[in-house]
């Protein structure tokens, strides 16, 4: 009988196998390795243990995505509260205790070198949460009171964020909020009193000097980067200069003129796109553009496809992510937006953004594992 049960439940785990999201797989597992080919060519000179680094990363980001994705995605939302409290914990231990580096506090020491950015899971932690929320509440987001308690919701996280000060991760928390309640069924006359209040609450921050001076430098630089070239307009003209210098098929892989000098600023993580767009030239980026387009269809398509409300707003909240993510730090690399920090996912260097994005292409994945039925 013992032997009878275990070659039924072999049966059914090969089978479930059967169910698993392989667009979203085998696209993940491209831009992995589109982003290790980048990152290696633009650290390899000069800092090769920052590639090392990310393959630890990577495979303690693998071992938590495959963790993920056994666990019905139903089982966050009993936790959804001490996910929250953890969030914001977490957020105030680096505040109390985090490290400084470049004048913001956003990282937690670790041994051996490492660091830990928690603003980088506590976007994924705000997405579970918010999910979780919104489900419960069901149609109360279409009143006031619902909606104001989701924008509160997300407003503890992101004002610690901010604090740190990190203003691209708290404006990644605001559309992370914006997108899900649009989701859920929030009205739209709230929703763009909300835009109308955001862009206020902008201009509030710049006059009363709320927003630091480099802050307020790289957002005048964005409108006449030549002001200031050798400052605050540095990165965007230098960006520009490497991505125009690619022209068609680029100069080649690790052959790329102003990477190799170190022209491009930070071009292991927020302009890695650039590396990319030098070397491989047009046909490259629209390439790994085209890589990101298919990721995204294949998160979209399992939102569209989900039957239940959390698992839904659980892939909207997602997809939202990672689609910010992806048109910001394209759009700033180019000059279509201001420099804000926000990393290219799979692709940029860093720990915490590699692991935070495997762990949510391992939610998604429990998704579809755990809404398909077994088809025998």
């Amino acid at each position: 009988m013992a032997t009878r049960t275990a070659a039924v439940g072999s049966l059914i785990d090969r089978l479930r196998l059967r169910q698993v999201d392989l667009p979203l797989l085998l696209t993940t597992l491209l831009l992995v390795g589109a982003g290790l080919a980048a990152l290696y060519s633009a650290t390899y000179q000069w800092l090769p243990a920052v590639f090392r680094r990310q393959l630890v990363w990577l495979a303690v980001g693998a071992v938590g995505a495959v963790v993920l994705a056994a666990i019905p995605p139903r089982v966050w939302m009993r936790f959804a509260k001490p996910l929250y409290a953890l969030n914001v914990l977490m957020l105030l231990g680096v505040l109390a205790f985090g490290a400084e580096r470049k004048g913001a506090q956003r990282w937690l020491e670790l041994p051996g070198g490492f660091q830990l950015q928690p603003s980088e899971f506590a976007k994924l932690l705000l997405i579970l949460t918010l999910a979780s929320w919104l489900t419960r509440q069901g149609a109360t987001i279409r009143t006031p009171k619902g909606f104001l308690l989701s924008a509160l919701h997300m407003a503890v996280p992101a004002l610690l964020v901010f604090k740190q000060p990190d203003l691209g991760t708290s404006i990644v928390f605001a559309a992370l909020w914006f997108a899900m309640v649009y989701l859920a069924g929030a009205q739209a006359r709230w929703l763009w009193l909300t835009v109308v209040a955001g862009a206020l609450g902008f201009a509030g921050l710049w006059h009363f000097d709320i927003l630091r001076d480099y802050q307020k430098a790289r957002l005048a630089s964005f409108m006449n980067p030549e002001a200031d070239p050798r400052e605050s307009g540095y990165h965007i003209l230098q960006a520009r200069i490497a991505v125009g210098s690619g022209q068609l098929t680029g100069k080649g892989y690790l052959h790329g003129a102003q990477k190799n000098l170190r022209y491009i600023p930070e071009q292991q993580t927020d302009f890695i796109f650039v590396v990319v767009a030098e070397e491989l030239g047009f046909v490259g980026a629209v390439g790994l553009l085209g890589l990101f387009g298919a990721f995204l269809y294949s998160v979209w398509r399992l939102m569209v496809g989900a039957r239940d409300e959390f698992h839904r707003l659980l892939a909207g909240g997602v997809l939202t992510l990672f689609t910010f993510h992806l048109l910001t730090n394209i759009g700033m690399t180019i000059g279509l937006f201001p420099v804000v920090g926000i990393p290219l996912p799979f692709i940029s260097y860093g720990g915490s953004m590699l692991i935070a994005s495997l762990a949510a292409v391992g939610l998604l994945l429990a998704v579809r594992l755990h809404e398909s039925p077994v088809r025998l």
